[in-house]
């Protein structure tokens, strides 16, 4: 997704002339010159239309089908948001909320078939975070792609595992880019990741898990190396702290 945040970085920054309709052809006409998304993992193709007198439609294209729901679930709650931070956290973005400009993101997987349709304006909630975006074209590392992404995922946590007693605190990139979970364990738990050999069977379930084998296929494109688990009690002690790498999962 960090080209499509290129994209339409580089055509608010070209929009600058002084009326609103020029502001808005300029913006399209610089979001399609900047639209090459041959190469993106998740994102097929993307074109921005003036749609109206006080509207501009983005629409993007993605490799998502219908077989892939959680897929499908990331595109449709990250993709909108993170759209929306790039539009606001700019000046020229900006502006055009201001002079009452709407900007419709229509998302699409394989087929046509419509993913979101959401639309960003000065009233709207989507996009206002405290995290200013603008750098991660710059590819600053207190704001990253992966973080962005991450975001999305920790307004719903923590989520429980009520089979396990474990809970998922929160999910995060560290420094070198690897994803960290934050896993908190009823002491039952505690006590089995204390057993000899409980790091080889708990790294060998999750490398053997679909879903974690999905996860690294996803985020590659953003660097992805590994997936840590840290495991804490309730007071918040670590526990222990268990890495998988690209290489446990193949």
């Amino acid at each position: 997704m960090r080209k499509l945040f290129i994209i339409l970085f580089s055509a608010l920054l070209l929009s600058s002339c002084e009326t609103k309709i020029d502001k808005i052809d300029n913006f399209v006409s610089n979001y399609n010159a900047s639209s090459s998304m041959k190469n993106s993992y998740m994102i097929k193709s993307t074109k921005a239309v003036a749609s109206g007198e006080n509207e501009i439609t983005i629409n993007i294209n993605t490799f998502n089908d219908s077989e892939n729901k959680e897929e499908k679930r990331l595109i449709k709650s990250s993709i909108p948001e993170i759209m929306g931070q790039a539009i606001r956290s700019e000046r020229e973005g900006k502006e055009l909320l201001e002079k009452d400009v709407k900007f419709i993101i229509k998302i699409y997987g394989i087929g046509g078939r419509v993913i979101a349709n959401e639309i960003i304006d000065k009233n709207s909630s989507i996009g206002k975070v405290s995290k200013n975006i603008k750098s991660l074209p710059k590819e600053n590392k207190q704001v990253s792609a992966l973080d962005t992404v991450l975001e999305v995922y920790n307004k719903n946590l923590p989520f429980e595992d009520k089979s396990s007693g474990t809970k998922i605190m929160s999910i995060k990139a560290d420094e070198e880019n690897n994803i960290v979970y934050t896993v908190e364990v009823p002491e039952s738990f505690k006590v089995l990741l204390t057993i000899d050999d409980s790091e080889e069977v708990i790294k060998e379930a999750i490398a053997n898990s679909p879903r974690f084998k999905q996860i690294f296929t996803k985020t590659e494109a953003l660097g992805v190396n590994n997936i840590i688990f840290n495991y804490i009690d309730a007071k918040g002690n670590s526990v222990k702290e268990i890495t998988i790498s690209k290489t446990d999962i193949q």
